[in-house]
């Protein structure tokens, strides 16, 4: 992602509430307002949505879009840490925007209580930056993957079950760059999810954490991004694998 040019500078509350990050040189001043001037959507406030939404909100991301189509239930609480028992059948983007604002009310939250289907509207997210996919199964994640091609924005997506869990970063903005249907020209039939498999809230914090990690990375132009790459989390044993994911040539999304 190209760095952009700054509309303005910090102020002294700013400088204060975000110090810990302006002193690291890979953000320093430049880096601070090209996250202040960011704008981020995130689908999904499940398990990796909610740390996702959390660290970027709290890294001083400008304007954040959430979108989401379920309310709060008791059994999020486990691990869904934006939530809390007085948030039970409250829609979760509204119950994600109050707690967000809390931490820093100093940004952008805009809501959408909707469904990511083939008849989503993909206007209201055309002027964001990064997407950030947090949803829980393949055919959104698809769909997602088509809304970021055909918009020409880059796309961070993770998934976790059980004890494992993936992050890939897929620059949908650029030519010649793979896609998600790269990695998935064929989609399961079925998959499983945490309800039939069950998982450990610590595996959706750490995945979601990452995804905030790398979209930071991405805007700031520092490190080692997971660009075209897939990284695989085994948190059970410790175990992590990083892929190279290559373009699928006869791939009819991103041809």
């Amino acid at each position: 992602m190209q760095a952009k040019k700054t509309k303005v500078d910090l102020t002294d509350n700013q400088l204060l509430r975000y110090n810990r990050q302006i002193v690291l040189p890979e953000i320093d001043i430049n880096g601070q307002n090209l996250l202040s001037d960011s704008k981020v959507v995130i689908i999904g406030l499940g398990g990796l949505g909610c740390p996702a939404a959390t660290y970027l909100a709290s890294s001083g991301i400008g304007k954040m879009m959430l979108l989401d189509n379920d309310v709060v239930s008791l059994s999020n609480l486990n691990r869904q840490t934006l939530f809390s028992e007085s948030d039970i059948s409250k829609r979760k983007v509204d119950a994600a925007k109050e707690k967000l604002l809390e931490f820093n009310s100093e940004i952008s939250i805009n809501t959408k209580y909707i469904k990511v289907d083939e008849a989503f509207n993909d206007e209201i997210i055309r002027t964001y930056d990064i997407i950030i996919d947090c949803t829980d199964n393949f055919e959104t994640r698809t769909i997602i993957n088509s809304i970021s091609l055909s918009n020409k924005i880059p796309l961070i997506t993770g998934a976790a079950l059980k004890f494992e869990g993936q992050v890939a970063v897929f620059r949908n903005d650029l030519d010649d760059t793979p896609c998600y249907r790269c990695l998935y020209p064929e989609l399961p039939k079925s998959s499983g999810s945490c309800v039939d498999t069950g998982i450990i809230g610590s595996v959706t914090g750490f995945v979601g954490t990452l995804l905030a990690n790398e979209c930071i990375k991405l805007i700031c132009n520092f490190g080692n991004i997971l660009d075209s790459k897939l990284f695989l989390i085994d948190l059970k044993n410790n175990d992590f694998k990083t892929i190279k994911i290559n373009k699928d040539k006869k791939c009819e999304y991103c041809e």
